[in-house]
């Protein structure tokens, strides 16, 4: 089972859009003139520096100059001095210092075209390639079927720790809780973390998931300051499982793009998508993450949410770019009741819903 970090309690106002936050993440230098002020906070020993997205007088939410978002407390934020300074992104050079004096003499730290991977010293080039492989893949699947992917100012980051013993720890460091878990996306510190444990095919099929959803994250697929459903997010993960979909030709076929974990419990639990039981999970996780959150019901949320996306994406790439579209344009930690969310659905995708799970159902019928 995959795991990432969930979304912030709900904040009902803010200090930016989602549309000005964006456009300081994607745009040219010119737009970061018109950014708030440049604010200096303490996090754990050390100085940093960011732009405040929510201000309130007990919780301040920070983008720091890394790309990570950091939550203050109302004692922090007592602490924040403003600059007279404009935005910058930290450089490559510059986020590659900071990492290796956070992980140390035990770590080096490689750059690629999109990454900075923290890895044990000595592990060669076998980690960097695969995340770089992973991203290729991803940017290419979206743009064949319509998706606007647009790249981040930062680059992404990805720490291999030497085994699960060392990843857990790292966790806890991070205060992440996760149990049972190959590795995570961490979507406040914009981090994938996994490990080197024998590189066994479990532990690379969660990076492979891991890896999309960092990819969407900081390619404009998703919005990190936005709440979005997460038989989206989860089903692009899902997608992305299939070591075939990081080959050169991104699966071939589409035989070799399906998530065979997924369909397998499709075909235990929903008899193949044929059941009732299956169209009333459809409309479940459209209108909530109910399914997602009960240990019942889990596995077979991820795996309808990828029934969902597939069909999407294989069958109905317009709307599938439209959902992606559509909620990762939303209004910054903007609530998403069941209402909203339901009416959203039909009006990107342009079919009531149980239309939509029948027409999934008769997809999955001739995989």
């Amino acid at each position: 089972m995959c795991f990432h970090q969930l979304s912030r309690p709900i904040l009902h106002r803010g200090l930016l859009s989602a549309a000005m936050m964006i456009a300081i993440l994607w745009q040219c230098s010119c737009c970061l003139a018109v950014s708030p002020g440049l604010i200096e906070f303490t996090w754990g020993d050390r100085a940093r520096q960011g732009i405040p997205i929510m201000d309130f007088s007990s919780e301040m939410v920070v983008l720091g100059r890394d790309g990570q978002l950091h939550t203050l407390n109302a004692s922090q934020i007592q602490t924040v001095r403003e600059l007279r300074s404009a935005y910058e992104p930290s450089t490559t050079m510059e986020m590659r210092a900071e990492l290796q004096s956070e992980f140390g003499r035990d770590f080096e730290v490689l750059a690629t075209n999109h990454f900075l991977v923290v890895q044990p010293k000595g592990r060669g080039s076998r980690w960097p390639e695969l995340f770089e492989k992973c991203h290729r893949s991803f940017v290419s699947y979206m743009s064949r079927r319509g998706v606007k992917v647009r790249r981040g100012r930062f680059p992404m980051v990805a720490v291999v720790m030497p085994d699960s013993a060392a990843m857990y720890n790292e966790l806890r460091r991070m205060k992440v809780s996760a149990k049972r878990v190959a590795g995570i996306y961490a979507r406040e510190s914009n981090r994938v973390i996994t490990h080197d444990g024998g590189y066994l095919p479990h532990v690379a099929a969660t990076l492979r998931h891991e890896a999309a959803h960092q990819s969407a994250y900081n390619y404009n697929v998703h919005s990190r300051i936005v709440i979005t459903p997460r038989w989206v997010t989860e089903g692009v993960g899902q997608m992305f499982e299939p070591e075939s979909m990081v080959s050169q030709q991104t699966g071939m076929t589409l035989r070799d793009r399906i998530n065979d974990y997924s369909m397998n419990v499709i075909r235990t639990k929903y008899d193949g998508g044929r059941s009732q039981d299956f169209s009333d999970a459809v409309r479940d996780l459209i209108g909530s993450d109910e399914m997602f959150r009960q240990s019942n019901t889990t596995d077979q949320a991820y795996s309808v949410a990828w029934a969902m996306m597939f069909y999407l994406s294989e069958r109905d790439p317009k709307s599938f770019a439209k959902v992606l579209a559509g909620t990762s344009a939303r209004g910054t930690y903007q609530p998403y009741d069941r209402f909203a969310r339901l009416n959203d659905f039909q009006r990107w995708v342009g079919t009531d819903i149980d239309q939509f799970a029948k027409n999934v159902s008769w997809f999955l019928q001739t995989l």
